[in-house]
C-alpha cells in the first residue's frame, strides 16, 4: 500500500478551504507583527478571531 500523500491534517478536520483578503499595507504589517509577537501562525490567529467574534455574537442571541 503506497503512503498518504498530501498535508497531514493537524487538528480534528483538514484545511483544504481558502479564503482570500483584500486589505491595506498597514493592516497586513499589523497582522503580521501579531503573528510574530505571539508566535502562532496568521491562520491560527485568524481561526482565533472569528471563534471569538462567533462565541461573543451566539451568546448574546
Amino acid at each position: 500500500m503506497s503512503p498518504r500523500t498530501g498535508r497531514p491534517i493537524i487538528g480534528e478536520e483538514p484545511k483544504n478551504k481558502q479564503i482570500a483578503l483584500r486589505v491595506t499595507a498597514t493592516t497586513k504589517k499589523k497582522f503580521q507583527e501579531c503573528s510574530e509577537i505571539t508566535g502562532k501562525t496568521q491562520t491560527n490567529l485568524l481561526e482565533e478571531m472569528v471563534d471569538d467574534l462567533h462565541n461573543r455574537l451566539t451568546k448574546e442571541k
